[in-house]
């Protein structure tokens, strides 16, 4: 095994060790507040797992977990409890996945400086024996000296029913530099061939590979039937959007659901219905904006039932190869399982784990071990095995997420809601400090974190971020502005080139809320984010100087005219630059480092080097503006840190210097 090129190379060896990967904590350091806090390491640490699945027979547990501060590939022995760590190199693992008993696939993830000024992340992907043995990057790089794929681990079937293949997507001109070796000339354009993926079957054991789905009109993500029939692609032609559907009977291709990108219209396919293949069961919108899950009719271009709706929020589907076995109607609510099996043993392990979200991951093929993902409120979360290979069921955890914390140090979040200055109700997450208690009439310190995005949104359960924050006394405001998701389309497109607008004053609004309610002290109250978020920080310090105490900016966008600029040299860019907006006039009267006059309060800029999504120059202009206006800011650059702060190191620095800057900012008078 060779792979000679510096980007691409990968060193699997084996490491013994012993089952806890969950780094011991230092004694917990007492705050002023009523339960005992956990040191800053024990926030800071990468949780004990971040992913884990169970071999199709059961014997072995795949898990993505921290070994030395970063994220590693370790396959544990159930029988015997021992655990060994494959390293890869400069590669992170993504995500990882049975293919056979003894062959794992694994998504891997790099820090790529294709072009130096844009940087971005690659992914490759990697099959390679539960051992250790016989690792091999299916897409060989020997092979692509003129592009290399960017993007090479976005399957499309895992193809359950052989054991040698899988499907993946690939960019045509990877076919065609492939074919060239042996004499095929290239055609069309390059833009295209990147642009508009095919679909390719993939040996798990060699490498090699066979284009069985060409390019089809500007077809963009393809999907597969749950016998690994290449049926349906997701097609974007301008600001267009559609979705061509090919029938079995006759190979025919049919055109449904078209309608403007950034309409904010959901149409969303999730898997064939079994015993008829001309339906698909899709998450929509169309009724009344709140995502509801149906079953849809192709030729007729219909819906003919609903499934499940939930007015107030969405509906996630569960989908398992190719499969809709289920369904989730909210966060902290175990799912609703439409296969039987699935069912059988939820049935089980909801009754004896009554308390708890439970996510059932992964079912041996025998029956005898369930791996379930457990959750319970804020605490972290765990992964546990119902066991009955012995005889008798035993239903216990086999690695959790943060062991050190004790229910006792866990703060709890409520929802709750307020009114913006234009009357739109906005959704906020409102965490207090363990052992203070809602309503007690006394005004503490607060941290208002605007989440990133900002087409995202907080959901309640453990944010190591949020329990740092509320270990050290601070309440925690999580407001969810518009243009925030899970809320519905309406809410969604309210915030569309409302950057430093509305979705700013809906952060304002929030916070005087707060005030009103008698829950923040008005002279200490800190704003705090990340990527948006961060940028909101900036522009909450730039618009109100009184409100806010001191402001803290992690990986921030702080120009808005470099962020468009980036986004142009990018695929797609007719479709994101329109929800931030072009007006350049709009944009520098809404980007911080335009407004660095207006600022007089206290700033902390953390940002890492390796920062990929908000590259670090967005800091760096903002660092040196401030300083130019003589108006320095503590700035903390993390040198090998990306954009979410991946390795322990990085969030450990990160977090002791927040605790730092708060500690001396929002202090008592």
């Amino acid at each position: 095994m060779n792979f000679s090129r510096a980007n691409y190379f990968f060193l699997f060896t084996v490491w013994m060790l012993s089952t806890s990967f969950q780094a011991q904590s230092e004694p917990a350091s007492a705050v002023p507040q009523v339960v005992k806090a956990a040191s800053v390491d024990v926030y800071a640490a990468l949780p004990g797992v971040s992913a884990a699945h169970l071999s199709p027979d059961g014997t072995l547990l795949a898990l993505i977990a921290p070994v030395k501060g970063r994220n590693a590939l370790v396959v544990r022995n159930l029988s015997d409890n021992k655990s060994q760590v494959i390293t890869t190199g400069d590669f992170e693992p993504k995500w990882i996945i049975w293919k056979t008993n003894r062959r794992l696939l694994v998504g891997m993830v790099f820090y790529s400086l294709r072009n130096p000024l844009n940087p971005t992340v690659d992914t490759r992907l990697i099959a390679i024996d539960a051992d250790g043995s016989n690792g091999l990057n299916l897409i060989n790089p020997d092979l692509y000296s003129t592009y290399i794929p960017q993007t090479q681990d976005t399957i499309v079937s895992l193809l359950p029913n052989d054991e040698n293949h899988i499907l993946i997507e690939l960019p045509a001109i990877a076919r065609e530099l492939h074919n060239s070796l042996s004499g095929v000339s290239q055609i069309g354009s390059l833009d295209s061939k990147i642009k508009y993926p095919e679909v390719v079957r993939v040996d798990v054991n060699t490498g090699r590979l066979e284009t069985i789905a060409h390019q089809h009109g500007n077809v963009v993500k393809w999907h597969a039937d749950a016998a690994g029939n290449v049926r349906l692609g997701l097609e974007l032609d301008g600001r267009t959007k559609d979705f061509q559907v090919r029938s079995l009977s006759n190979n025919s291709w049919y055109t449904i659901q078209p309608h403007e990108v950034n309409s904010w219209r959901i149409f969303n396919p999730v898997a064939f219905v079994e015993g008829n293949p001309n339906r698909i069961y899709v998450q929509s919108n169309h009724q009344n904006g709140a995502v509801a899950l149906y079953e849809f009719d192709v030729p007729t271009n219909s819906f003919i039932r609903t499934v499940a709706d939930n007015p107030r929020g969405g509906v996630d589907p569960i989908e398992r190869d190719g499969h809709l076995i289920g369904y989730r109607l909210f966060s902290n609510i175990s799912p609703v399982y439409l296969d039987a099996t699935y069912a059988r043993e939820a049935k089980v392990i909801n009754k004896a784990l009554a308390d708890s979200s439970n996510d059932i991951v992964d079912l041996s093929t025998d029956g005898k071990r369930v791996l379930v993902h457990v959750t319970k409120g804020n605490e972290p979360s765990a992964f546990w095995l119902l066991d009955r290979s012995t005889g008798r069921p035993v239903l216990s955890p086999v690695v959790e997420t943060y062991p050190v914390l004790e229910p006792s140090q866990i703060a709890p979040t409520r929802l709750v809601s307020y009114k913006a200055r234009d009357g739109l109700d906005i959704p906020a997450l409102l965490t207090l400090p363990p052992g203070y208690f809602f309503g007690s009439g006394k005004q503490i310190s607060f941290v208002v974190l605007p989440h990133g995005g900002p087409t995202a949104h907080d959901i309640p359960g453990f944010d190591y971020q949020v329990q740092f924050l509320a270990s050290r006394g601070y309440g925690v405001f999580q407001p969810q502005f518009r243009g925030s998701t899970g809320y519905g389309a309406a809410f969604e497109v309210a915030g569309q080139k409302q950057w430093g607008l509305a979705m700013q004053d809906d952060v304002t609004d929030g916070t005087h809320w707060l005030v009103n309610q008698k829950l923040a002290d008005p002279t200490r109250i800190a704003i705090v984010g990340s990527s948006y978020g961060g940028y909101a920080a900036l522009m909450g310090a730039v618009k109100e100087p009184e409100l806010y105490r001191c402001a803290v900016a992690i990986a921030p966008v702080t120009d808005l005219e470099l962020l468009i600029e980036r986004y142009n040299n990018f695929l797609f860019s007719d479709i994101n630059v329109p929800r931030i907006g072009t007006d350049s006039a709009k944009l520098v009267k809404n980007s911080p480092v335009q407004n660095v006059e207006r600022i007089r309060i206290p700033l902390l800029l953390v940002h890492g080097r390796k920062d990929y999504t908000v590259p670090v120059a967005q800091t760096e202009v903002m660092d040196k503006a401030l300083r130019k206006a003589g108006k320095p800011a503590e700035v903390l650059y993390l040198e090998e840190a990306d954009h979410y702060l991946s390795r322990g190191r990085d969030r450990l620095d990160t977090l002791k210097a927040v605790e730092k800057f708060l500690s001396s900012n929002l202090a008592e008078h």
